[in-house]
Order: C-alpha cells, then structure tokens, then sequence
C-alpha cells in the first residue's frame, strides 16, 4: 500500500464525512424547522447519520494504524488490509441508506421484510472484526513495543469489548429481553468504550507516531492503566434512574483517574504542539474539556442534570471537536496534496464551523437561564454545520487521489 493508496482511502473516509455531515445539517435544520415531507422520520435519519460518523473516524483511524505500523513492527502490514479497508469503506457507506427508509425496523423488499439497518451495522462491524484480526497477527511476536503500539493494542481491546456491547442488541431480541437497565447498559457499552477507548487511545497512538521517537518522552506514560480505568466510565452514560449509587461512584472514581492519566498525555502533547499539525492543536481544545467534565461528574446532580441537558453536547464534543479534528489534521499532514491556500481555506472553515456548533450546543444546555432561546442555539448549530461540510467538501480537494495536473 503506498502513499497515493492512503490518500485514496483518506479521501473516501473524508467522503463518509461530508455525507454524515449533510446528514446531521438536515437533522439541524430539521430541529429549527421541521422535518421536510417525505424525508424520512427524524430519529431514523439520526440512526443513519450516527452510524456513518462512527465509518468516518473508524477508516481514518484505520488508515492511520496501517500506514504506521510497518514502522513501528518491522515487519510489512498484512496484504489483507487493502480489502479489509474496502470492505470497511463499503458497509460504512451503505449504512446511510440501509438506516434512513426504516432505523432497526424492517424494510419490506418484494415478499420479505429485512432489518437492512441492523444487517449493515452488522457486516460493518464484521469488517472491524477482521481488522482487529489482522492487526493482532501484525503484531503477534513483536518484542520492542514503543508507545504507539502499546496504545494501539489496548485500542483494540476496547474497539473488541465496545463491538460485542453492539452486538448484544440484535442477541437481545431475539432472546426477547426487555429489561431496560440491560439493554441500556450494552447500548453505552458500545457507545462511550467506542468513543472514549477506541478512539481516545487510537488517536493518541496515531499522534505519538507522527511525532517519532525523537520525540517520545523517555519517562512513564499511562497505557494499560488508561485502558482498564476507561472499562467502566461506560456507566456514566446510562439514565441516571437506571444507575445504583455504588455503580455511579465506581464509575465517577474511575472517570476521574481517566481524566488524570489523559492529562499525562497532554501535557506531553501541549509541550510539543509546535510540531503538531494546526487542527490537531485545536483538538486539544475538546480534549480539555473530557477531563474538565470528569472533576465536575464528581458532583451527582451535576451528572444527573448534564446527562440530559449536555448528552448532545459531550458526543460532539468528544467525536467532532476531539476526534474529528485530530483525524483530519493527522490525514492531512500526511497524505494531503501541497495546495496552501486551499488547506488554509479548509482549516479555517472547519474552525469557526466546529467551534460555532460547540459554542451553541453548549449554550443550549443553559438556554433557560439565557436571554435567548434554545431555538436560537439550534439555528446557530445549523448553520454551523454547513460550514463544517464545506470544510469537509473542499478537504476532498486535498486528498484527490486520482491524477492530477
């Protein structure tokens, strides 16, 4: 796989991008002024544009890793992995219009009636399965692990433990188990280890590579520890009806310690960040505020109220501030043509998009005690989505693959 294969598959997760991002300013605007007629039910166009984010981030991550590891293993990546990342790029995309029509609901299709949102997700996860398979015979035997790889190994362990809570759900139906407390745990189960573990730690190993080993502090880092306190942060993401107070202190504790070992690291990257590509540093900004809302989570009523008044604030805070941005930032500094103007142009959309939307999501959590109203905040997120998606269209321009003049 050379540099220009990367670009292509940077390109096609950058395309995933811009249609889950078309998607979320419909579902914005949809908030603000209705759901157009005949575009579908709200809560199935979210179903459609959550799942597609999750096949933006998992092929930039995977592209990343792959491009990485050979470096870092010595040894050449698996010839698998061009298909496996097809496969991913595949299913991921397909999971739009699988979701749209009918969410987990079947879909009749001539004489039968299929769940095609519930069997994309599936084959998508199967191609997961298949990377952490070929990821783990890459690096079966590997004596020197440096910190990427280390990142990376328990990367996966959670991506493994976050892909079994996701399918739990279609096991749950068919074993017709209705309990809320179980079908929510496994639902955060998938959803905050995904997030918080696979991507926090898998991002991490991706900017520890790009610096080098020049620039890899010679001191502790947390890996594994980081790893094992993540596991239960899952909990904080359930209703708070539904959580014990014993599990809420576990839980609370855990994500504290979380919060600290993550500042390890960012320390480390905020003394470096000169060497950091510029969405990369902005990043950081949503990374501050993780660790921030983990000492406040410590208060109950203040968990109680922001898991309803900042859910939404938080993932975005969490998959686009963090992660997006970080991804992008690292396929652009590594597989982006040298087209200036065009990448300032896109840097400085995605800023003031991304950063509009954060401010209004937030601002929204507080709009009973502000002048404005919460309808007011949801204009503003919409219209910062579009910013964000012109920002994502013209960062295709800069990871075209295809022969250029």
């Amino acid at each position: 796989m050379t540099r220009t294969t990367f670009r292509q598959y940077a390109f096609l997760a950058v395309l995933i991008l811009v249609l889950a991002g078309s998607t979320g300013a419909l579902l914005r605007f949809a908030l603000v002024y209705g759901m157009p007629s005949g575009w579908g039910e709200f809560r199935n166009v979210v179903h459609a544009h959550s799942h597609t984010m999750f096949g933006w981030t998992v092929l930039a991550l995977f592209a990343l890793i792959w491009h990485h590891l050979p470096e870092l293993t010595g040894q050449p990546r698996p010839r698998a992995a061009r298909w496996q990342m097809a496969a991913t790029f595949v299913f991921s995309l397909l999971q739009l219009p699988a979701f749209w029509p009918n969410g987990y609901q079947s879909t009749p299709i001539g004489p039968l009636n299929l769940p095609l949102g519930a069997m994309s997700a599936g084959f998508a996860g199967l191609t997961w399965f298949w990377f952490m398979g070929l990821y783990a015979r890459a690096v079966w035997g590997v004596r020197a692990r440096g910190l990427p790889l280390r990142l990376w190994n328990w990367a996966v362990v959670l991506l493994f433990i976050a892909s079994l809570g996701a399918m739990a759900e279609p096991g749950l139906m068919v074993m017709d188990v209705d309990d809320p407390f179980v079908k929510t745990l496994f639902l955060h189960v998938f959803l905050d280890l995904f997030t918080t573990g696979w991507l926090l730690l898998g991002i991490f190993g991706a900017l520890w590579a790009w610096l080098g080993k020049e620039e890899t502090p010679a001191g502790w880092l947390p890996v594994a520890s980081l790893a094992g306190f993540t596991i239960p942060t899952f909990l904080l993401g359930m209703p708070p009806e539904l959580l014990s107070p014993g599990l809420f202190w576990l839980a609370a504790l855990a994500n504290l310690i979380v919060a600290g070992f993550v500042a390890v690291h960012f320390w480390h990257f905020w003394q470096r960040r000169h060497r950091l590509p510029r969405l990369v540093q902005f990043s950081m900004l949503g990374l501050a505020v993780q660790m921030g809302a983990a000492v406040m989570m410590l208060v109950p009523s203040i968990w109680q109220w922001g898991v309803g008044a900042l859910r939404i604030f938080y993932l975005h805070d969490m998959l686009l501030v963090w992660a997006s941005s970080a991804l992008m930032g690292l396929l652009l500094a590594q597989f982006g043509n040298h087209n200036a103007r065009t990448r300032a142009w896109m840097e400085g959309l995605w800023v003031l998009g991304v950063g509009l939307m954060w401010l209004a999501l937030l601002a929204g959590g507080f709009a009973s005690w502000l002048p404005l109203s919460s309808r007011t905040f949801l204009a503003i997120a919409a219209w910062a989505s579009v910013i964000i998606v012109l920002a994502a269209m013209m960062a295709l321009k800069l990871f075209w693959p295809w022969k250029e003049k």
